[in-house]
């Protein structure tokens, strides 16, 4: 937050008075959105592998792109449709790699079923980004958004834990900041920097499925990161699919 904070010097700070209703009214939906996205997302991490998990987030490109359709207006072009069709059949490559035993396919099929929900909440929400931004910018947005997220995010992590539990994960959150702060302000300049090109990418690209794609492709250092610093295998089957997502990743930003 500190780094968002020193980001309005940069711009043309607006009051919530001065923005409109609907803009409001889309920051309430999308705040509400964001926070189940991430919950989503963490708990999907923390089912299965993130040799798993990766090459499935792939499938937001997908839904970027289809949401931009019914929410922006924007076409989907053959590219879209053949770079989707890719990613498609790459993730279920993927998906079938990961064989294991029972218990592993069992938590496997549970974090599917989560990031198939986060694709669904991004396709939407991730495209009522661009009348928000047309109105606030880019870095009125990323500080707006994250006002309001961080609380909610806060309550989801209690609903999460049982009560007993709250006062020690909150006491162990902070001990583990004071220790890693320098890598925790090196990952917050990197996540502010991060936002504020892709809000400002989003606002520059003709369709919003190509913003889409391009940050899709964070799917194979993800993975490498998985077999390199988690001694996470990967078998040979996954590395086709793979391969096809990336294709799938080329054509989606072709659209």
């Amino acid at each position: 937050m500190p780094f968002i904070l020193a980001t309005l010097l940069f711009t043309n700070f607006l009051w919530p008075t001065e923005l409109s209703g609907h803009f409001w009214q889309l920051m309430l939906i999308y705040t509400l959105a964001s926070s189940l996205d991430m919950w989503c997302y963490f708990k999907a991490l923390s089912l299965a592998d993130i040799s798993y998990v990766a090459p499935l987030l792939s499938l937001v490109a997908i839904g970027n792109s289809i949401g931009a359709y019914f929410v922006l207006d924007q076409p989907l072009t053959a590219w879209g449709i053949l770079g989707g069709a890719s990613i498609i059949a790459g993730a279920y490559l993927t998906n079938r790699a990961k064989k294991g035993n029972t218990e592993s396919k069992h938590r496997n099929k549970l974090a599917l079923i989560y990031i198939l929900v986060l694709v669904l909440i991004r396709a939407y929400y991730s495209n009522i980004e661009v009348p928000m931004l047309q109105e606030a910018g880019p870095i009125l947005f990323n500080f707006y958004t994250s006002l309001f997220s961080i609380p909610v995010l806060f309550i989801v992590a209690i609903m999460i834990h049982k009560r007993k539990q709250t006062g020690h994960t909150v006491r162990k959150a902070l001990s583990q900041s004071r220790t890693n702060l320098k890598a925790l302000t090196v990952i917050g300049i990197a996540y502010t920097l991060n936002l504020l090109a892709t809000f400002q990418a989003k606002l520059l690209a003709p369709n919003a499925g190509y913003v889409g794609a391009v940050k899709s492709a964070q799917v194979l250092p993800m993975v490498l990161i998985g077999m390199f610093l988690f001694q996470e295998k990967i078998v040979r089957l996954q590395w086709i699919g793979l391969g096809i997502i990336c294709f799938g990743l080329f054509c989606m930003g072709m659209n």
